[in-house]
This record gives C-alpha cells, sequence and structure tokens, in this order.
C-alpha cells in the first residue's frame, strides 16, 4: 500500500509539472450591452515555459479540455477552432472563453492541451523541392506523406483543359486514384476560379488528403533565407495562394512543413486560478 502511494504521488507530481507549462501573459473580459460574440468574451494570451519546449520551434493549443470561474461556471464555447502554430519565444496563444460571472473573482481553471512541433527534414516534417515551378500539376510530396500538394498556375491548368474530352478522359482511366483525383480537382479551379486564379506575385497550390497535418508553405531564396510573405489566401479545402512583394524566380525553393508522429509531441497545460480585473 506505502509502495503504490508513493507511486501515484509520484506520478500526480510528474503530470502537474507537465501541466504547468505555460504562463499568463494577458486577459480581457469583453463585455456589451449586445448579445454579439465579438463583444461579450473572455480572452486569455499564454506563452510556454521551461526548458522542455526549447527542445522545439513551434507550439499550439490542440484543445481545451477544462475552463470554469469560481463560482463553477463552464466557460469553454462552443466551437473551438484550430490554432496555428506559433515560433515559440515570441508566441502568444489565444484563449476564446465564454465571460465569467459578474461575482466570480477569478478563472479557476483552464486545462487543455498543447502540440510542440519540431520539424526536421530527418524526421520528415520538412520537404524541400528545387525547381518546383517547372513541375505543375504532380503532386510534390513523397506518396507516404499523409497529404498531397501540387503547385499549378492558370496557364498549367488551362493547357490541361484544352485537351480533348476524349483524350482527357482516356489519360484519367489510365492514372491511378490518387493521381486522378487531383487531375479533377485542378480541372474544377479552372471552372471555379478562372481568371481569378494568381497573379504575378503570387503562388498557387492545390492541396489534398489528411489537409489537417499541413503546417505551412514557405518559400527559400537561392541562399537558403526565408521569403517574407505579404498574404495568404485559403480558399475551401483545397485551395492555398500565397503573395509576396516580389514576383517569384525560378531559383526560389519550396520549403513544406507537415506534421509527423516524429515532429509532434502533445502535452498537457493548465493554469489555475487566473486573477479576474
Amino acid at each position: 500500500m506505502k509502495t503504490y502511494f508513493m507511486a501515484l504521488t509520484t506520478l500526480l507530481w510528474g503530470y502537474t509539472a507537465l501541466a504547468q507549462k505555460v504562463a499568463l501573459v494577458s486577459l480581457e473580459d469583453r463585455r456589451s450591452l449586445s448579445n454579439s460574440y465579438f463583444g461579450n468574451r473572455c480572452e486569455i494570451e499564454i506563452k510556454t515555459t521551461g526548458d522542455e519546449v526549447r527542445k522545439y520551434k513551434y507550439v499550439r493549443i490542440k484543445n481545451l479540455t477544462k475552463a470554469i470561474d469560481s463560482e463553477g461556471v463552464e466557460l469553454l464555447t462552443d466551437k473551438q477552432d484550430r490554432a496555428d502554430y506559433a515560433e515559440i519565444g515570441d508566441e502568444k496563444l489565444k484563449i476564446e472563453l465564454k465571460n465569467p460571472l459578474r461575482k466570480a473573482t477569478s478563472i479557476k481553471e483552464v486545462s487543455g492541451t498543447l502540440d510542440l512541433y519540431n520539424p526536421t527534414e530527418a524526421n520528415g516534417a520538412i520537404v524541400k523541392v528545387a525547381n518546383f515551378q517547372a513541375k505543375p500539376n504532380v503532386n510534390l510530396l513523397p506518396k507516404k506523406a499523409p497529404l498531397s500538394i501540387v503547385f499549378f498556375t492558370k496557364e498549367s491548368v488551362e493547357k490541361m483543359a484544352k485537351e480533348q474530352k476524349a483524350e482527357r478522359e482516356a489519360k484519367m482511366k489510365q492514372l491511378d486514384p490518387a493521381t486522378r483525383e487531383i487531375a479533377a480537382g485542378l480541372m474544377a479551379l479552372v471552372e471555379g476560379f478562372g481568371s481569378g486564379m494568381a497573379g504575378e506575385n503570387e503562388l498557387s497550390f492545390y492541396v489534398n488528403g489528411d489537409n489537417g497535418k499541413l503546417v505551412d508553405i514557405k518559400m527559400e531564396d537561392e541562399t537558403g533565407k526565408e521569403v517574407r510573405r505579404s498574404g495568404r489566401f485559403i480558399s475551401g479545402e483545397h485551395l492555398h495562394t500565397y503573395s509576396y512583394d516580389e514576383k517569384p524566380t525560378p531559383k526560389w525553393k519550396l520549403k513544406i512543413l507537415i506534421e509527423t508522429p516524429a515532429s509532434v509531441k502533445s502535452v498537457p497545460f493548465s493554469l489555475k486560478d487566473i486573477e479576474l480585473p
């Protein structure tokens, strides 16, 4: 019994240590006379702490499992949007909750799970593709990847569309199912977007498969320096368009970041007794 108690105590202590890898940055309790969500919500910003996170480059809130105020009222919202990764060190991870009761003095607890992400080429989370602009309409990721990413231009897809219908259908039947799905998706983009597709300072990609595993699509110049992005547009589940301050050159290298089992570690976090303003 004594041994069991000591083991349980050690286990609980270890969990508590894991659950304290965040610190409060700010808290704002917004209230208004309207029923609008944007005017009535409690926003908390947190950041990671501790030595463990220094082994990783990015972090995001995977989910929230508990949020209650000092009166015992549940504060979790009905919908939790997927959070983007933030670079560790500069991160301010945002948590949006319902407003606590006015008589509440604190948020008793906010708990959930963090994803710590350390992408490398060795663990398969970084895939670099040189000369990718010369490879339109084909999957740029390895077949074993959980998704496919295809670079395309308006011209490359229109060329596909101009093929004779019978010839195109015959070619489609010869393709393996995954490639056929990509081709069909690209054809749908032509019909759906037409002349509205990427401009001269933009690059467009068709993403298919387990899209939740895609972390980001970046560019590197010929020196290996990351090219600054001026905008990102995601339409539906598949179309990703990225804007830059300059026209992309053939020397740019594609850098794809994806989640792999070896690159992500999920850990619990917990904040307790957060004093309300």
